[in-house]
């Protein structure tokens, strides 16, 4: 596996097309029209339990959420996607802590994140948009790098990740507290010379559009 230099160009993540389509979902940037749909969702505390955040209070808090999005995505170090179904924004999908640079060095590189509404679980849904985003980080923005972790008891996130074809790297072992337990973390990593091998697309069993 040989991975190619970087591009020489750091692009403006703003100025690229950052609505994305699937069969069945569309991953738009997130907006303040989201918070009403989100806040449902991001309120109930199993859909946060496994999360490094805590159930939504209110909807303040909700929007508080939305409006630091907007504004990482306009300073070019995050890009969160509503993931919008059947005309709703049911959950969100990102690209965290996008960084180029530290200091002499070029490193290309983000983590991804994601979470969807309960009634919506076990559907594919986030396989799908899992997808979408990881091609998008690296065919569109040129990541060489993409990052990505989950509690050792998330199943179903863990589920996704070895789907995407994600190489894992660490079991972090007692790595955060959360309700009384410590709980440990895996951690998994996957280069742009990964990403290009194509077969890893056939672990997924995609629906046909309608």
């Amino acid at each position: 596996m040989e991975s190619a230099p970087p591009r020489p160009t750091i692009p403006v993540l703003s100025a690229l097309p950052l609505a994305l389509h699937t069969a069945r979902l569309v991953l738009r940037p997130l907006a303040e029209r989201d918070v009403d749909d989100l806040h449902p969702h991001a309120s109930d505390p199993e859909v946060s339990r496994l999360m490094s955040w805590n159930a939504h209070a209110d909807r303040r808090e909700t929007l508080g959420f939305v409006q630091r999005q907007v504004e990482a995505l306009a300073n070019g170090s995050d890009l969160t996607w509503a993931i919008e179904h059947d005309g709703k924004a049911c959950g969100c999908i990102g690209l965290g802590g996008i960084t180029w640079t530290f200091r002499a060095w070029r490193i290309d590189r983000a983590e991804l994140g994601y979470w969807i509404a309960r009634p919506l679980w076990g559907q594919g849904l986030m396989s799908e948009a899992a997808l979408a985003a990881t091609k998008f980080a690296f065919d569109t923005l040129g990541l060489h790098k993409l990052t990505i972790g989950c509690i050792e008891g998330n199943v179903a996130s863990k589920r996704i990740i070895d789907k995407l074809g994600f190489r894992f790297l660490a079991r972090h072992e007692d790595d955060v507290w959360r309700d009384g337990r410590w709980w440990s973390h895996l951690r998994y990593e996957m280069l742009a010379a990964e990403w290009g091998d194509a077969a890893r697309t056939l672990r997924f069993n995609r629906p046909r559009p309608t």
